[in-house]
């Protein structure tokens, strides 16, 4: 059942904002601009003061600054995809064994390379 209240942190608010908007590098802390008005009417005899929030968002900050949020840690940018149909080549030939010249750690290192890459090794047939 879902709750009717949910309370964040400010910490929360930050690393929520850098993920949504796919902030990867930086530290990060609140930012909240208030709208400030100072009246003084016939209904109240008093002068007040009246404080509204205009907006929340997130503004760079100094690695020092103990509420800072690091963005790399938040949200590690990931790897880019491998796209060169020659690369491609050559991990699918180290996975399969065929890499000539090649020593057993150079294989081994390529099968990790296909297995993180968005390469899939050609593998029996399902």
């Amino acid at each position: 059942m879902a709750s009717n209240e949910y309370t964040l942190s400010h910490q929360d608010v930050v690393r929520a904002v850098i993920i949504h908007q796919n902030i990867h590098e930086g530290f990060w802390t609140l930012n909240i601009n208030f709208n400030v008005a100072a009246t003084h009417g016939p209904q109240v005899p008093d002068p007040c003061l009246a404080v509204t929030i205009k907006g929340i968002g997130i503004m760079r900050a100094s690695s020092t600054d103990p509420l800072a949020i690091n963005a790399a840690l938040v949200n590690p940018a990931t790897p880019e995809r491998v796209e060169s149909p020659e690369r491609s080549v050559h991990i699918a030939a180290a996975v399969n064994g065929t890499h000539e010249g090649g020593m057993q750690f150079c294989r081994d290192a390529y099968r990790s390379v296909a297995v993180q890459s968005a390469v899939r090794a050609p593998g029996k047939p399902s």
